[in-house]
């Protein structure tokens, strides 16, 4: 059987959660992040028309935003600031977050395994503020200012030129310093280079599958052994207001501007910003080197639609085939795993996909109560699109590391739509101990799903050698295998027990 992949250090950065802890708290304590978009963001005076929106405006405006959080200090990570005006935020901030990947993972002065580090990120290559920015400085000011000369032709080439200039100073700069930040690959390049690590450093591009699939080539890396570390994630920080507009012609962004996964209400999702990233390592070097392990990578399936309604349209059978291939590379049985950390975008279609496949590879319900936990922490800080299935990777992680089922919010009842009560699948929709009573250990599986038809899913599993620290772990040992106690009355005591839990245990 193949090496198992330990997942020995994470970070994040996502709307309300500046670091790992804040994501956790915020998480089981269910708390949604989304809002209004900060005022240096775009307009809402200008594009925002919830009655009547036409192709260049958009019915809605919430989502989840770094806003004040999104702060990068260039002198600490050995960068000029005179680099950073104009050019692509999330070059800056993926430093910064592959930084406290590294510090969590244990690597807090220099990685020795640096020649054979590689650096794997899922980042989108759609419209940017940066590509913005260089299009203004070209293009669009060389039709201004041909507009100007044909509405005016009294106007001097001096005076258009005057014009040009002044219109041109109020945009942000566009130089050989801010150049390489509209290069998705540099990204991946200054994390390389800052920690000169010498293993291969690329970017994917599966949209919102992207940083699962980045996942999936570092670990097949590792356990070819043409790597021994692997830093990989998925990153979105800036959604222009072209990409509302493209969505919002798909009618894909929610009307009620509230994204509600799985939920009778639901009617689209809600676009959001963030970063997350892993350190990767074989489980038997991490446990050589005793490294303290969130979770281990069981098996990974990847697959595409093929031959859809449409190449936006998802595809029951390609999901399935994701989800099939995954559990035959782990060798496990789909109904030992306890949680499912959806794609859960809150779109008609895409839930409803989402449920049938997950069904027909797990099976029906029967007589049994429902076993799985689902749900989606898109509900708490909106669709993070390359960087979705990190977030929800994360999430499942910490979930397995800290035994406890996280929450789904904004679920009144469950869409009739789903036939939920056929599945082994319950909507969870508050925090509780993670009750488990079997032979196998704590699993978890995670989705991410993306436009064009590619489909991704992780299977994880609880390092059950991790000795249970937190009160809640401690609950849940002592416990689950008294004879005789009712599982409600076990839940309801979880529950209570939760409710006097102070911060959950920091990772340092």
């Amino acid at each position: 059987m193949h090496d198992d992949i330990a997942i020995v250090g994470m970070a994040g950065l996502f709307p309300g959660a500046p670091d790992l802890n804040v994501y956790w708290e915020h998480i089981i304590a269910g708390f949604d992040a989304t809002g209004d978009p900060p005022p240096d963001a775009w307009d809402p005076a200008i594009f925002y028309d919830r009655e009547h929106p036409a192709h260049d405006r958009v019915y809605c405006k919430r989502g989840g935003f770094l806003g004040d959080l999104a702060r990068f200090d260039p002198l600490a990570n050995g960068v000029m600031p005179n680099a950073l005006a104009g050019s692509e935020p999330d070059q800056w901030l993926a430093l910064q977050v592959a930084r406290s990947a590294f510090h969590d993972a244990g690597y807090a002065n220099e990685i020795p395994e640096r020649q054979r580090t590689a650096v794997i990120l899922g980042k989108g290559t759609y419209l940017n503020q940066g590509n913005l920015t260089a299009a203004q400085h070209g293009q669009v000011l060389d039709q201004t200012i041909g507009l100007l000369a044909t509405l005016h032709p009294e106007y001097s080439a001096d005076e258009l030129a005057r014009i040009r200039a002044a219109l041109q100073a109020g945009l942000p700069p566009f130089n050989p310093d801010t150049a390489p930040g509209l290069i998705p690959n540099i990204t991946v390049g200054r994390i390389a280079n800052r920690f000169d690590l010498m293993g291969p450093a690329y970017t994917v591009d599966a949209a919102c599958a992207s940083s699962l699939i980045a996942v999936d080539m570092a670990c097949r890396d590792l356990r070819a052994g043409r790597c021994d570390l692997a830093l990989a994630g998925g990153i979105h920080v800036v959604t222009p207001v072209p990409v509302l507009m493209l969505f919002c012609q798909l009618g894909a962004l929610s009307r009620r501007e509230q994204i509600r996964p799985f939920d009778h209400g639901a009617d689209g999702t809600l676009l959001s910003e963030g970063l997350g990233m892993a350190v990767l390592k074989r489980r038997s070097d991490a446990e050589r080197a005793g490294d303290r392990i969130y979770a281990l990578v069981k098996g990974i399936g990847v697959a595409s639609d093929g031959r859809a309604l449409s190449v936006l349209a998802p595809r029951v059978e390609g999901q399935e085939l994701a989800l099939r291939l995954a559990y035959e590379q782990a060798g496990i049985d789909p109904r030992s795993v306890g949680l499912i950390e959806a794609h859960g975008t809150a779109t008609l279609v895409g839930d409803a996909t989402e449920i049938q496949s997950l069904s027909r590879v797990f099976g029906a319900r029967g007589d049994e109560p429902a076993r799985t936990a689902i749900g989606s922490v898109k509900s708490m800080i909106g669709h993070t699109m390359p960087a979705a299935g990190m977030a929800g990777l994360i999430k499942a992680a910490l979930a397995l590391y800290e035994r406890v089922l996280p929450p789904t919010i904004n679920v009144e009842r469950p869409s009739p739509e789903l036939q939920l009560e056929r599945t082994p699948f319950y909507l969870n929709t508050a925090t509780r101990p993670w009750i488990h009573g079997d032979v196998t250990p704590r699993r978890a599986g995670v989705n991410a799903f993306g436009f064009g038809g590619i489909n991704a899913h992780v299977i994880l599993e609880a390092n059950e050698a991790e000795a249970p620290t937190s009160l809640a772990q401690q609950w849940d040992s002592e416990c689950v295998l008294v004879a005789g106690v009712d599982r409600a009355d076990l839940i309801a005591q979880g529950q209570a027990l939760l409710a006097q839990l102070d911060a959950p245990r920091r990772r340092s």
